[in-house]
């Protein structure tokens, strides 16, 4: 442990679902604390220290997290919709998202830190999807005949959507990004789920009388992370 290092900066999540305090690294989204409870800003600074020499190699291996860049735009695949994004700074310790005509975008406060300017673009990206994809599961549920009980959008690091067996359906924000036919496969994917939550043959065989070409886009949807920018994965 290094007592002269100096901490880069970080941020922490909490998640109540965590079992132990854990420190990720990535390009994307810097150093991140993920912690069960809100603990004192001196007791996350000491475990950082802890630490210190598997932070810097993981920040060495990961690539610099200056990567993280301001998007001079947002585009959304599923709904066709592009966005042009300006940035102003000020003294305000948060960013303020302002949607204007012509499909425009202004970020204000400290909009020289890229991940806080990433984590208030996702806010303003969850709301879009929350518009846009709960209607549509509803659209398709309606239209396949197979119903659900519950539906939310959150951002899902790994998984494009789930289902549980309540029948509740969770799907990724991130959905906008991909062209439609993907992010329809995925919603019938999710509501084949409520029929069957395993992968088995009968569930394909249902998957694919909905979707006929759902092996070859289950294969492309997985590829299918390469189109969400790393600001929104933050």
């Amino acid at each position: 442990m290094s007592h002269d290092w100096e901490i880069p900066s970080y941020t922490v999540r909490i998640n109540k679902r965590a079992k132990r305090v854990s420190i990720k690294v990535s390009s994307w989204a810097g150093l991140e604390v993920v912690v069960p409870v809100k603990l004192k800003r001196s007791e996350i600074q000491q475990m950082l220290r802890s630490k210190s020499d598997w932070i810097k190699k993981s920040i060495e291996k990961s690539g610099h997290m200056e990567e993280l860049r301001n998007p001079e735009g947002v585009h959304f695949n599923l709904i066709k919709e592009a966005w042009t994004t300006s940035y102003t700074r000020s003294n305000a310790s948060q960013i303020t998202v302002t949607q204007n005509t012509g499909s425009s975008l202004v970020m204000t406060g400290p909009v020289n830190d890229s991940l806080i300017v990433a984590k208030a673009l996702n806010k303003w990206v969850q709301k879009r999807a929350i518009d846009v994809l709960i209607p549509w599961l509803h659209q398709i549920s309606a239209e396949l005949s197979i119903p659900f009980n519950r539906v939310s959008v959150r951002r899902q690091r790994t998984k494009w959507g789930s289902c549980t067996a309540k029948k509740s359906i969770s799907l990724n924000r991130n959905l906008l990004f991909l062209d439609e036919p993907s992010a329809r496969y995925v919603l019938v994917h999710e509501l084949c789920h409520t029929r069957k939550l395993d992968h088995s043959n009968e569930f394909w065989n249902l998957l694919e009388t909905l979707e006929p070409n759902a092996r070859e886009t289950s294969v492309s949807v997985k590829k299918a992370s390469q189109l969400v920018p790393k600001w929104a994965m933050v």
